[in-house]
């Protein structure tokens, strides 16, 4: 992995590969048993590509912080299932021979999970656990489509609310966190989708729950290259795991927020 010496404010990599020998130290490894876990031990994303596809297993244990070995041992040895998401796309290494001076996310190949459209390594939100799960709409979403005026759904009391059934389909209790994202499909420029809500429960093997996600105003809105952020007319996809929606949003654009007009202002410095 990497360390505050290696990567921090101020402290940029030129690389994100893992640094020096470590590499050929897992590959060693390996070689000598095929049977390896590797634990990444890090902050920003790491290019690890012949690790994700000659090593069975990783965990993913960013800094973990004072009780981080036990948890790390925890889920080793199968006493804890691992429940946690990606909170970045992880690239591969090619992804810094780009010019960080354009700031525009939609820049050449794209960047974070919004605009990216290359092959990443492993995606924001992904995640693997000792047990699987099933996911079913409460109510049959994904055969009818759901239509909002855009004027309603800027008030937060009358967000959009999605409900999900969970259920723990292995044989390991674990716990589950549940992504809801949703994707413009008529927006120029608009995020390829984007993380709306989230939940998380404790499942036992063979039980169900019922998670909540809620589309609000913050989830709808799209800010134009104006700087006008406001939830627009058209069609949207919602996207929880392998299930999906249609969404309609009808009407007038619904105004979020405006950035003040700029006028010409002039000022005289001069001597009292």
């Amino acid at each position: 992995g990497i360390n505050t010496h290696i990567e921090g404010e101020g402290h940029d990599r030129t690389s994100i590969d893992l640094p020096g020998v470590q590499e050929q130290l897992i590959e060693a490894v390996m070689g000598a048993n095929k049977n390896t876990v590797v634990v990444l031990i890090n902050g920003g994303q790491l290019a690890i590509e012949w690790i994700s596809t000659n090593v069975p297993a990783i965990v993913e244990a960013l800094y973990p912080g004072e009780m981080g070995g036990d948890a790390v041992a925890n889920v080793l040895f199968g006493k804890v299932s691992p429940s946690g998401r990606l909170p970045y796309t992880m690239y591969p290494a090619n992804f810094v021979n780009r010019s960080f001076f354009n700031m525009d996310l939609r820049n050449e190949s794209g960047c974070t999970y919004r605009y990216y459209t290359g092959d990443a390594l492993y995606s924001f939100g992904h995640g693997m656990s000792y047990t699987t799960f099933d996911y079913k709409w409460s109510a049959d979403l994904s055969t009818s489509q759901l239509s909002f005026d855009a004027g309603r759904v800027g008030r937060q009391e009358d967000a959009i609310n999605y409900t999900v059934v969970v259920t723990n389909t292995g044989k390991v209790d674990s716990d589950v966190s549940v992504l809801g994202f949703i994707t413009a499909q008529e927006q120029p420029d608009a995020p390829l989708k984007e993380l709306f809500d989230f939940g998380r429960v404790h499942l036992a093997a063979g039980e169900s729950a019922t998670v909540h996600l809620t589309v609000g105003p913050s989830g709808l809105s799209l800010v134009d290259e104006y700087g006008v952020e406001a939830i627009r007319a058209g069609h949207y996809k919602i996207q929880v795991e392998d299930l999906s929606a249609d969404l309609e949003i009808t009407g007038e654009d619904h105004v979020i927020f405006s950035l003040p007009e700029m006028k010409e202002r002039h000022a005289f410095l001069g001597r009292h």
